[in-house]
């Protein structure tokens, strides 16, 4: 991708994101567990490109996809006990503390655990209402393309989640 397929990626993200935040947690949580499902039942496909991408032994690129499931519920939890909406009592003023989606996130992704990695940025980030564009390394693009694949059976929506592929000038992009 150049940069202006990466402008049009964040703007699709950008279009797709209120939507997003306003889906309710309960509707992201469900996505989210569907997509871990999904990689639970494709395990044995996303251990075999990141294999194929990296020659990994396929006995590690299998604990690689069981940790990118594994991460969505430990997201699920630290969501639960880390976000919200506190307020207290400040000494004659009001202490407010709120969580709100940032917008659109950047995650650029490595090439030694290419689903692992950045899937430990994705997960939270959609889980928070954000959207993702996302820059594999360009020594594993397929990794990523398969992981779009599983959102996209998960339900995630639309433009939610960009996938630009390329190198270091997409990257700097």
């Amino acid at each position: 991708a150049d940069a202006a397929a990466v402008d049009a990626a964040v703007a699709q993200a950008r279009a797709a994101q209120p939507g997003w935040e306003r889906t309710p947690l309960t509707e992201r949580i469900a996505i989210l567990r569907a997509y871990a499902s999904a990689v639970k039942a494709h395990a044995d496909d996303v251990a075999q490109v990141i294999s194929r991408e990296t020659g990994k032994p396929f006995w590690e690129t299998r604990t690689e996809a069981a940790s990118v499931a594994a991460k969505v519920e430990i997201s699920i939890a630290a969501q639960a006990d880390r976000a919200g909406e506190t307020l207290r009592d400040g000494d004659g003023f009001a202490l407010a503390l709120r969580h709100r989606p940032h917008g659109v996130l950047a995650v650029l992704g490595p090439y030694n655990f290419p689903a692992h990695l950045p899937n430990g940025h994705v997960v939270p980030a959609l889980l928070a209402g954000n959207a993702v564009v996302f820059k594999p390394s360009e020594l594993a693009p397929a990794t990523a393309e398969l992981m779009g694949q599983l959102w996209r059976e998960a339900g995630l929506p639309d433009g939610v989640l960009q996938i630009v592929q390329g190198g270091g000038e997409t990257g700097k992009a």
